[in-house]
């Protein structure tokens, strides 16, 4: 017999964990009387999922779920129902479809019941700056409909619930964010290194490793990043709160105290720190350095050509990856701020990312990866290859 507060102690912990959430899930819905769950957030423009996550051991659901995005949800009824219904409550199909309209209804005749459903559980989980997340927790065909019973059992853990599945979704943006700046950031030879809420370190890429171990103008002191001067120390540490506290990234430059011409270049970006689950336990910095004074990463003409950016967009883009901030790049253009923005909400639109600091990672990688397969074709085309 599943207790309900162990399955609320679970859903908190593996949402935090992203690890088994999914399963735990499916284990409530299973406790409240359904035997699958459907879990998706729809992209309005593109009509289509951001993402969408099922019953795992649901093998056949995704062809489902692709004929049903494809033409079965403009004849879903239950579309209407879920975006008019008070957001964060859940309703029942059951209250709404009474069997005469099943009948007469070609979603349920042709597509939800062949497909061996019935009965529904539904919310829209809504919270301010964030998208919708549709969960729908359904019955098997030839079940009968849910009891008062299993919508008390909802009733009970339909707020941890909630509160769970915000909780994993932020968790998710944080880890994805962290692992495209580490990750594509070892593709150019950048040091990375994600820290948390109190500055420790809490990940690094090879390249940060192999920084930190020489000692010159970074290292780590019980944990925690630091610049090996006392005075470069006190302007990392301010830019880093600064960032942590506002969520708008900078850049600084550290000069090497003792050897002359020698600049580490910093670019400090906020993952998404002011999420739930990042207050609780989640990193809060993606730092990203190399040695300043080498020739540019990439330039606007690149960015055009590789992402069909206008030449603004090009430029701001080159920016940021240059390690300016909007405000700097704004002020350096005489343009507002505003207008910066516009032209980096294309870049976000257009490279398909949500944050500065993914932008710049992902920019930077394709880029990386053209350069490389550029110069491979040139050697093999070399009469000494």
């Amino acid at each position: 017999m599943v207790k309900k507060d162990q399955l609320i102690g679970d859903l908190y912990e593996t949402a935090l964990k992203q690890d088994g959430f999914l399963e735990t899930i499916q284990r409530v819905a299973e406790w409240v009387g359904a035997d699958i769950f459907h879990m998706y957030s729809i992209d309005a423009h593109r009509n289509a999922p951001r993402f969408s996550y099922y019953t795992p051991t649901a093998t056949s659901f995704g062809a489902m779920i692709a004929s049903y995005v494809e033409y079965y949800r403009g004849l879903d009824p239950r579309v209407d129902l879920v975006n008019g219904h008070e957001p964060n409550t859940w309703f029942a199909c059951q209250d709404h479809f009474n069997d005469s309209y099943v009948s007469r209804s070609e979603f349920f005749q042709d597509f939800l019941i062949p497909n061996g459903l019935r009965y529904m559980f539904g919310t829209r989980i809504a919270s301010e700056g964030c998208d919708d997340v549709l969960v729908a927790l359904v019955r098997a065909t030839g079940r009968p409909a849910f009891t008062k019973c299993n919508r008390d059992e909802l009733a009970s853990v339909s707020g941890h619930m909630q509160r769970a599945i915000r909780c994993w979704q932020d968790a998710s943006e944080l880890h994805h964010s962290a692992a495209v700046g580490t990750e594509m950031s070892g593709q150019l030879n950048v040091a990375a290194i994600v820290l948390d809420r109190q500055m420790r370190s809490v990940s690094l890429n090879p390249e940060a490793e192999t920084m930190l171990r020489t000692g010159e103008g970074l290292k780590l002191r019980d944990g925690r990043l630091v610049a090996t001067s006392s005075r470069q120390n006190d302007a990392l540490q301010a830019a880093c709160v600064r960032v942590a506290r506002t969520g708008h990234g900078e850049t600084i430059v550290l000069d090497n105290e003792f050897k002359s011409g020698h600049q580490i270049f910093m670019s400090i970006n906020a993952l998404p720190s002011q999420t739930g689950a990042a207050r609780t336990a989640g990193p809060g910095l993606l730092v990203m350095t190399r040695c300043r004074g080498g020739a540019r990463l990439v330039t606007a003409s690149q960015l055009r050509q590789a992402f069909d950016l206008s030449g603004a967009e090009a430029a701001a883009a080159e920016a940021l990856i240059d390690g300016k901030s909007p405000d700097e790049y704004a002020s350096q253009k005489n343009v507002s701020i505003a207008t910066v923005r516009t032209q980096l909400r294309a870049v976000f639109e257009k490279t398909g990312t949500r944050s500065q600091a993914e932008a710049v990672a992902l920019m930077m990688w394709v880029l990386t990866q053209r350069t490389t397969t550029d110069a491979e074709v040139r050697r093999s085309a070399s009469p000494s290859a």
